[in-house]
């Protein structure tokens, strides 16, 4: 009889649960058609919907090109290396941070002379099927009622953008970070960047300053590919009013400012633009995009990426341990890392490349390649192309040797006590003022020195920024990630390159170079 009551019981239970569980599921949404509110129960509108909701939660976004996927998590940030110089900033201290999208390389002279040419060209992007890009140097275009302008641009001027007009010497690398009264590197002054034969290697001589304007026009390319490329159904309607009109007697798109069309529409033969016109529209468009309520509506859409962007120092030197290369049975680590790579050392231990040096770094005073004719001799006495080296557990190159980076954050000595342990990062100069250490800080956040008679000014101020990494000029010691060091944002040297960033959102794959599968990531 108790056995009976028990069973029954139970039985009672377990439907009890099962109901519960169907219940819950109700609830929460799970279960149901992908298509219908779990809040309302209403089916979501569809592109053709002419009422309802649509939660565009559909959208795929691209992966950022030349960029790896970094899988965020728990870190011992700080130097594992000995404190040579008694600096004590950057102390070990446990943070998590969140997962986010890196360059697989540091970026290369081509990629800078690319930034450059798009500063005075507009470039090649989707456009109606009726609309035509006249070319000034085909011969059946001089046959037209109106012939094109020659498209000539102006190197001598300023660079096309609206906001931030700049020229052509602002946004070129410096050669003189290679001049030297005693030596014979100004050979490189000529040719470092110039010479399409260094076109693989890492960008030097740009300031962050110059750094944070390439990532800005970065990320302006790539959306403004990405816009053109949708169908325009699904663009804002507060976007296409202004610059894709639909001709009502052809039925065909036009590209338009303010709602008006450009170039001729008059010639019988679809929409005629001359590339100044065509330049000018992409510009009108950059800048529209780029206000905080336009740019709103498109990232409610989920068809824009966020910005490219320098990484924040714990971004950084989080990529560059890559420790999760040291991870063991459940949530412990092996043990740390001096340098970003597996072992304490700077020479290969393993196999046929046992002994070979890991990284592009000066060995010890005058040694930048070592003897000739032996083994580890690599003829890279100056930087070397992106790539050349095995990349870490991240599958990020040149982490340690080459060239140091820059990164976003502004230098302090005892940042590590502020930061917040997530996501830690130091914007300006909050809790630790530029007066203490010498400076009278003026009303903007980009200060100097406001008095140049203070008896004792320290090279700390607002405008130091962090770079981090040891570049081909520096020994083993720097290529420590948690060391660090720092320069005023508008100075550059022949050792300091970079790198870009982007938050991740949505992105749940692992990283591929310790053996997992992706799982639900982008491809």
């Amino acid at each position: 009889m108790m056995k009976t009551r028990v069973g029954q019981l139970k039985s009672g239970l377990l439907g009890v649960a099962v109901l519960f569980s169907a219940t819950s599921c109700s609830l929460l949404g799970l279960g149901k058609k992908d298509n219908v509110s779990a809040t309302t129960g209403a089916e979501y509108a569809t592109e053709k919907s002419l009422l309802g909701y649509r939660p565009y939660d559909d959208q795929e976004l691209p992966s950022p090109p030349g960029m790896v996927f970094i899988q965020g998590g728990r870190t011992i940030l700080g130097s594992f290396e000995q404190d040579l110089y008694g600096s004590r900033d950057n102390i070990e201290r446990t943070v998590t941070v969140n997962s986010f999208f890196m360059d697989e390389t540091e970026v290369t002279n081509s990629n800078w002379k690319e930034y450059v040419f798009f500063q005075f060209n507009p470039q090649d992007i989707p456009v109606p099927k009726s609309t035509n890009i006249i070319d000034p140097d085909d011969p059946d275009n001089a046959n037209l009622s109106t012939p094109p302008a020659q498209w000539i641009p102006d190197y001598t001027g300023p660079t096309h953008s609206k906001s931030n007009p700049q020229n052509y010497e602002d946004i070129v690398p410096s050669d003189d970070v290679w001049a030297s009264d005693f030596s014979f590197n100004d050979v490189y002054a000529e040719n470092y960047y110039s010479n399409p034969g260094f076109n693989k290697y890492p960008v030097v001589g740009v300031s962050w300053r110059q750094v944070a304007d390439f990532c800005k026009w970065r990320t302006d390319f790539v959306n403004l590919s990405l816009i053109f490329d949708m169908d325009y159904e699904d663009l804002p309607v507060e976007f296409t009013d202004e610059f894709i009109i639909k001709d009502e007697t052809s039925g065909e798109y036009q590209l338009a400012i303010g709602g008006q069309p450009i170039g001729d529409v008059n010639s019988g033969q679809g929409q005629q633009i001359e590339i100044a016109d065509f330049d000018e529209f992409q510009q009108e468009v950059v800048e529209y995009i780029n206000l905080p309520e336009n740019r709103r509506r498109f990232i409610e859409r989920g068809i824009y990426l966020p910005d490219f962007r320098l990484p924040n120092e714990a971004e950084w030197e989080y990529a560059a341990k890559a420790t999760v290369g040291t991870v063991y049975l459940d949530e412990n680590e092996e043990y740390g890392r001096i340098y970003p790579w597996d072992g304490r050392g700077v020479r290969n231990p393993y196999g046929k490349k046992r002994g070979e040096l890991l990284a592009n770094f000066k060995r010890g005073r005058g040694d930048y390649a070592g003897i000739a004719g032996n083994i580890n001799n690599d003829a890279s006495v100056i930087p070397e192309p992106v790539g050349s080296r095995e990349p870490n557990d991240f599958n990020l190159f040149n982490m340690a040797g080459n060239v140091s980076e820059w990164v976003f954050d502004t230098y302090r000595p005892l940042s590590f006590g502020d930061f917040d342990d997530l996501n830690p990062v130091r914007k300006d100069g909050t809790n630790d003022p530029e007066t203490d250490y010498g400076w009278e800080t003026l009303d903007s956040k980009d200060s100097v020195a406001a008095n140049q008679n203070l008896e004792y000014r320290s090279l700390v101020n607002d405008r130091a920024r962090v770079y981090k990494g040891g570049s081909w000029k520096d020994v083993a010691y720097w290529m420590a990630p948690g060391t660090r060091r720092y320069l005023d944002l508008d100075r550059s040297t022949n050792t300091i390159g970079f790198r870009c960033a982007m938050i991740s959102i949505g992105t749940q794959q692992l990283d591929q170079s310790n053996g997992f599968l992706g799982i639900g990531g982008r491809e």
